[in-house]
């Protein structure tokens, strides 16, 4: 049965499976509106974070990403907020792509949710289609992503996360142009704010280099990350973790090809409906100029980096 929620297409869910999502998490319909209301209250006593608003929606996806912690979905709302507003690069840079009649926001790769959940879990496709690194663009990579976030924590319903990345086309020139600095605003945002939880990451056609291109990477993910790393050498292992029917055609899977999946994202995107909200979206920033006591910029930007909840 599918679910009563306020759905987007890209990300459905049925009534069953938001219940079993809920079970796993020991959480019922009662306490989840008690504890939206006490954080919504929480929320319109922040000075730096009332203007840029929040919903029910967003706060109850927050709610589960934190399994079921108030104090937690309170800590990662501060965090998103602040952390959004440190990266306009990624957040604030949308209004001119998205008022373009024509365009290609995923012009050098793939990126796809699969519409079907599995085991509660969305699994998440990123492929770099283009070989030619001079047409990779890091920023452009994790702006989009970051605008798929945000229709996700509003609309999408999961226990956490499967990627799989498939790097075929990757080479350590593609790992030259990743900006340090952009890689970390991603991290502090993904990883601190929506605290994104990662069950695994299924890698394929890993090239000569790309060792080194995941090692850059992994330096963003706690130790035990390795573990829930697995490179296939084939499709066949990567249906022992995932079946077919989870997975697009161009993996021998049941779901439509990833280039069908990037004309019906570019087509829903672009949509009026989904455009004014990521634009309104774009506006979840925090106010540090605000914030009680004190707070300095450099203490956001330097240091270890806090690392991805895989539980």
């Amino acid at each position: 049965m599918q679910c009563s929620d306020s759905q987007h297409p890209l990300f459905p869910y049925t009534e069953e499976e938001k219940q079993e999502i809920r079970k796993e998490l020991g959480l019922r319909e009662t306490g989840i509106q008690e504890d939206i209301n006490a954080i919504l209250e929480w929320f319109r006593k922040q000075p730096h974070l009332v203007d840029a608003g929040i919903n029910r929606a967003i706060i109850e996806r927050m709610l589960i990403t934190a399994k079921g912690s108030l104090e937690k979905t309170k800590q990662r709302i501060d965090c998103l907020y602040k952390y959004r507003g440190l990266a306009p690069e990624l957040i604030q840079n949308r209004e001119k792509e998205l008022s373009m009649y024509h365009g290609d926001l995923w012009s050098f790769y793939r990126q796809v949710a699969m519409p079907r959940l599995y085991k509660g879990h969305r699994v998440t496709i990123i492929k770099i289609e283009d070989p030619d690194p001079n047409n990779f663009f890091v920023d452009v990579l994790f702006r989009n992503t970051f605008m798929l976030g945000d229709l996700r924590i509003q609309y999408d319903y999961m226990l956490g996360e499967k990627w799989v990345i498939d790097i075929g086309n990757c080479s350590l020139s593609h790992l030259l142009r990743m900006n340090p600095l952009v890689m970390q605003k991603t991290a502090q945002i993904f990883q601190e704010g929506f605290g994104l939880r990662v069950a695994a990451i299924h890698v394929l056609n890993c090239p000569k280099g790309g060792q080194t291109i995941l090692s850059f990477m992994k330096q963003f993910f706690k130790p035990k990350i390795l573990d829930r790393i697995v490179f296939h050498n084939s499709l066949e292992t990567l249906y022992q973790h995932i079946p077919k029917r989870y997975l697009p055609k161009d993996y021998g899977g049941e779901e439509p090809s990833l280039d069908d999946f990037k004309l019906k994202y570019e087509n829903e995107v672009r949509s009026e409906k989904t455009k004014k909200f990521l634009l309104e979206s774009s506006k979840m920033v925090s106010n540090e100029s605000k914030r009680p006591g004190a707070y300095k910029y450099e203490e956001c930007m330097t240091g270890s980096f806090k690392k991805l909840d895989l539980d």
